[in-house]
């Protein structure tokens, strides 16, 4: 008897065992990656992973993580177009965001990151770090009101976190808020009291509410911790002077400019002290020392690019003492020559001027005579 078999009754299985046995292949190939990943053996789960987002286009978390593999090898490009990807197949994957912010921010793309961060918070409204990493990304795109408003819910859910604390008190120091600057400090200096930046920044604040002797407390133990610390060591010599301790800020402002030689605060400082005490030849040398570190920096920096940064004002300042201290030493001509420069950077300068016409004029000396005959 002949048998008769139904031919699409028998197309239907085969294709029903072909899914199978793909579902069953995909989902291997995803077992294989999470142990790998587990394992921290990225490279072994790369075959896997590439395998898997090939049998299932749609597997957002095989591309973020094929995003992290190729992050984790420097192949910047590749990584972002996988965590775009897993995006475009789930918006809502917080991780992919959270990686793709990442790899912005290290890349300076800050404002690119900072919808990437917030849908992480929205996602994660508890999230304290991705607010202060939303903070940074306002600070680098010249947004301080909003960085301010990120630092502070930051620290409002974790007040014990640092780094958050640290950046809201800078900015509401630059805002003269120094009461709630103040206190968000001390109650971290209460828990710890050997974190540098936090003394520092209590130094900083006593020293702008005039109360010295308190500010160099503070600064004290910054330089105790952080002995490279200049900023510490000129404003400790600035709370001398306030306080009529003038061996001292010699010091503090010596230390300064020794540890960064192109420091034109802590020189200026030094400078003044000096022609205060009318030590001007001592007030001239420092000042030189500055001058001939300053030229030199500039040559080299000259070299690499046009536009050569520096604080005129405080500079004009600078030449402008050293100008006082050369006539104070009966050395006209120098005194003259740095004047000169100092209106060459701010020519508006009345008091340089006057100062300039009542030196006396240089005496021209007569032209020499060649006593050799052809």
């Amino acid at each position: 008897m002949l048998k008769i078999t139904n031919n699409n009754s028998l197309n239907a299985v085969s294709l029903y065992d072909g899914l199978i046995r793909d579902h069953n292949d995909y989902e291997t190939e995803i077992a294989l990656a999470n142990t790998a990943i587990e394992k921290g053996n990225w490279d072994g789960a790369y075959q896997y992973l590439k395998a898997a987002v090939e049998m299932n286009p749609d597997y957002a978390q095989g591309y973020n993580h094929l995003g992290i593999y190729y992050t984790r090898m420097e192949k910047y490009a590749e990584a972002i177009d996988n965590f775009k990807k897993a995006l475009q197949k789930d918006f809502g994957l917080t991780e992919a965001h959270y990686n793709l912010a990442f790899l912005y921010m290290e890349r300076k793309e800050y404002t690119t990151a900072l919808p990437h961060l917030k849908e992480v918070v929205i996602a994660n409204p508890d999230d304290y770090e991705t607010y202060y990493l939303m903070g940074i990304c306002c600070i680098h795109s010249n947004m301080e009101k909003e960085a301010e408003s990120f630092f502070s819910e930051s620290h409002r859910l974790k007040p014990e976190y640092i780094s958050s604390a640290i950046y809201l008190c800078k900015l509401l120091i630059k805002k003269n808020d120094y009461t709630k600057a103040k206190n968000i400090l001390l109650y971290i200096h209460m828990g710890d009291p050997s974190i540098s930046e936090v003394n520092f920044l209590l130094g900083i604040i006593y020293k702008m509410q005039k109360k010295y002797i308190r500010a160099m407390f503070y600064l004290r133990e910054t330089v105790l911790k952080d002995k490279n610390n200049t900023d510490a060591y000129n404003l400790l010599g600035e709370c001398c002077i306030e306080s009529g301790m003038d061996k001292q800020a010699e010091t503090f402002f010596s230390m300064a400019a020794k540890l960064d030689s192109s420091y034109i605060e802590a020189f200026y400082n030094l400078g003044y002290l000096y022609y205060k005490q009318k030590k001007y030849a001592n007030a001239i040398y420092a000042l030189e020392e500055f001058m001939k570190t300053k030229e030199a920096s500039d040559t080299i920096n000259a070299l690499w690019s046009d536009n050569t940064q520096t604080n005129n004002d405080t500079l004009v300042l600078l030449y402008n003492m050293l100008g006082h201290c050369y006539k104070m030493e009966k050395n006209l001509t120098k005194a003259r020559s740095i004047w000169e420069k100092s209106l060459d950077i701010q020519p508006q300068q009345k008091d340089i001027k006057d100062e300039l016409s009542r030196l006396p004029q240089l005496s021209r000396l007569p032209k020499r005579v060649s006593l050799i005959i052809d």
